[in-house]
């Protein structure tokens, strides 16, 4: 991207086998004629096709048009407002569950450890399980599915046309086995779904108290007083544990990358949290003073975004910078690119939270969960749920890099993951207050 960037400016083709041409566009004004375009010409649904496999049909993320506005109504008030508080405990007790157990004083993954922490959180917020509950299957399969559809050799199945995917024998190498794994996710979801006795759906699912997500959805109605359909809850519910959980754990990791590399960077979190919770423990009514934690969350989505682009096909000719497109290909916003432009953020390469102090970022030129009606409806959670697990962990921890060496850029199917994990050392813990 940064060596197309420099040969051929802020408009360039890529194209890629199986993807077609994809044209990717950078400065915030070309970013913002795409995601205020019409959206029954700038098609989400067909750039995400390569998700179906994983996600289902039903998914928010491979719907469009009335059906997409449908579903996101219904699923957007759970992940707003007051809500984020009723999160804060389930978010602060599984960091704090997941430090008791990091080893001291010798290197582990901290990336492996905010999987651990996220998977946690979103099989309690969505699904309103303990670990006490039936969470057990779904967390492995869960965990074995991310595995192998960030597995180099899943990835020409999984990038294979939909009509090739649909002929290939379940007995084909990484392709059965993925296809076996799925059929489990399913069936675990649905028994969160559904009461084994009777069959019919659950009325309050989990812990019995309704706050949880899925609790929500299925009282959510439609404008026309329906309800999502069992396939549109199951595919609705996957995407959550899928997109809530790998993302933001990745995130987390390059976070802790980023803020361990920065000694000034620590030294203002750890004067942040003393300022704000003295000696006692992080309550969620601390959260809204934590300033400066806030903007190192929106710098670490800056500098290392998980995500590099978002797609529009196009269903007719659009023109974007100055350029006319013609209809079938994808425009991508690059992420990645328009987050890095020296014209937009003075020393763009450099890590400075600061940047984000008390500011509202631009949504053309700070875009890591996309744009337009198209946003990640769960970008309110994962910027609160990031926020409180490093004010928890830096609240009882002292870690270092485990290395002097660079934390590279690798690739986890569509997502940018640090390189080994972000190896650390936890040098001193603190017990929970």
């Amino acid at each position: 991207m940064e060596g197309c960037a420099r040969r051929y400016g802020d408009v360039f083709t890529l194209r890629w086998v199986g993807a077609g041409r994809i044209v990717f566009v950078s400065s915030p004004s070309a970013v913002r004629e795409v995601f205020s375009g019409d959206p029954e010409v700038l098609d989400a649904s067909g750039a995400n096709a390569i998700l179906a496999p994983l996600l289902g049909s039903q998914s928010l993320l491979l719907l469009s048009g009335e059906s997409h506005l449908r579903h996101r109504r219904m699923l957007l008030p759970p992940f707003h407002g007051d809500r984020m508080l009723a999160y804060a405990e389930v978010i602060r007790d599984a960091a704090d569950r997941s430090l008791d157990g990091w080893p001291l004083d010798r290197p582990f993954s901290v990336h492996r450890c905010t999987q651990a922490i996220t998977l946690e959180i979103i099989l309690r917020a969505v699904f309103g399980l303990s670990e006490a509950d039936e969470s057990g299957e779904l967390f492995q399969t869960l965990k074995q599915v991310l595995d192998l559809t960030g597995s180099p050799s899943a990835l020409p199945y999984l990038f294979a046309p939909g009509w090739l995917q649909r002929r290939m024998p379940r007995w084909l190498g990484a392709w059965g086995h993925f296809v076996s794994l799925r059929l489990r996710l399913r069936d675990a979801v649905d028994r969160m779904i559904f009461d084994p006795r009777t069959g019919r759906r659950r009325t309050t699912p989990g812990d019995g108290s309704g706050q949880d997500v899925l609790s929500l959805l299925l009282q959510a109605r439609d404008e026309q007083g329906e309800p999502l359909t069992d396939s549109e809850l199951r595919d609705e519910l996957i995407t959550l544990l899928v997109a809530g959980h790998e993302t933001t754990a990745s995130a987390l990791a390059w976070a802790f990358e980023r803020i361990l590399s920065e000694p000034e960077v620590m030294a203002r979190i750890r004067a942040e949290l003393d300022a704000v919770t003295g000696s006692g423990p992080l309550e969620p009514e601390h959260l809204a003073r934590l300033d400066y934690i806030e903007a190192v969350v929106k710098e670490t989505l800056r500098l290392r975004p998980v995500v590099a682009i978002v797609g529009r096909q196009l269903k007719a000719p659009f023109t974007v910078a100055g350029f006319e497109l013609p209809a079938g290909i994808v425009v991508a916003p690059c992420i990645y690119l328009t987050q890095r432009r020296g014209d937009t953020y003075a020393e763009p390469e450099r890590f400075r939270p600061e940047r984000f102090l008390r500011t509202q970022p631009d949504p053309y030129a700070w875009l890591p969960f996309g744009g337009g009606m198209r946003r990640c409806i769960g970008m309110a959670f994962a910027l609160y749920e990031m926020k409180v697990v490093l004010a928890t962990v830096f609240k009882r921890a002292q870690l270092r890099l485990a290395s002097c060496r660079p934390v590279h850029v690798a690739r986890r199917l569509i997502t940018l993951v640090p390189s080994g994990g972000t190896p650390v050392i936890l040098e001193k813990r603190s017990p929970r207050s």
